[in-house]
């Protein structure tokens, strides 16, 4: 007795055959999801955080202090697999993009270490300091191994990438003797599309950071939206995240996005009320970058 009764399949189309060609059965266990969110007041409150403190706060600065209360309060989320085991991060540390522009653009980024306890302009000092320096090509964390690999050949940079998450993820080593940041990409990343004037985006997870959970921020742009029962115009904006289904499920993803969006329809509420803050009732007006 045959475990599954079959029969032979027609002859396959020319385009079936070249995907067989192509792709294997799937292995990858990456999940993607999307949420709207309404900005109206995390715009508002970046604008009043910016005039109180100095400093430039973004809606994008938001969304990262948004996922580190999350997995602060959803630890379960803040995890890594070695040895085919789930093991629970003690710090929140997120892993910000940053775009690095000129003849041939390029993609770095930045680590916010404990980034749960910092609050909005804190997140936006010190992630502007260390653009500017990944940007200027001096930042201590990332620069020596850019330059590495800068001239390594494909198949050699393949190897050390794999040796050297073998050695400080599976086998939990510190080598910063050797030059290399210690867990580099943190626990999540941050990447805004929207100030590329993109309205989402589903960038993959990439496998050297081991990271298990990346949010992307899209454009924010006023959409109709229904209130109280009646349709106003709002400042919306796409979040969209992928994730690895080892290690989350669609259970622990909706109580993250339950606190991401949480904070980000109202940041003055889990912030605290400051100086000149205020609470709108109605949209604020789009800012000229959403980043």
């Amino acid at each position: 007795m045959p475990n599954v009764k079959l029969r032979p399949y027609a002859r396959p189309a020319m385009w079936r055959k070249l995907s067989f060609a192509n792709w294997r059965e799937p292995r990858d266990p990456q999940v993607y999801g999307r949420v709207e969110v309404d900005m109206g007041r995390a715009i508002q409150f970046a604008r009043t955080e910016s005039e109180r403190t100095g400093e430039k706060v973004t809606p994008t600065h938001l969304v990262v202090r948004a996922l580190a209360l999350a997995l602060a309060r959803c630890p379960e989320a803040n995890v890594l697999m070695r040895w085919s085991r789930i093991y629970q991060r003690e710090e929140v540390d997120i892993f910000c993009q940053v775009a690095i522009p000129g003849e041939k653009p390029d993609l770095s980024g930045a680590t916010i270490r404990r980034a749960d306890t910092k609050g909005p302009a804190e997140l936006a000092r010190e992630l502007a300091q260390r653009a500017a320096r990944v940007r200027e090509g001096t930042d201590k964390e990332l620069g020596a191994t850019q330059r590495m690999l800068a001239w390594m050949p494909t198949f050699l940079a393949r190897f050390v990438i794999w040796m050297a998450g073998l050695l400080s993820y599976t086998f939990n080593l510190d080598l910063r003797w050797l030059g290399l940041p210690r867990d580099p990409f943190g626990g999540a990343m941050v990447t805004s599309v929207g100030s590329l004037g993109i309205d989402e985006g589903y960038p993959p997870l990439v496998p050297m950071s081991r990271v298990s959970l990346l949010i992307c921020a899209g454009r924010i742009e006023e959409k109709p939206v229904v209130r109280d029962g009646q349709i106003v115009i709002r400042p919306v904006s796409v979040l969209t995240c992928t994730f690895d289904h080892r290690l989350m499920d669609g259970l622990i993803a909706g109580r993250l996005a339950t606190h991401v969006i949480g904070y980000l329809s109202d940041p003055q509420k889990h912030e605290g009320a400051a100086p000149g803050a205020t609470d709108p009732t109605e949209a604020a007006p789009l800012p000229p970058s959403p980043a």
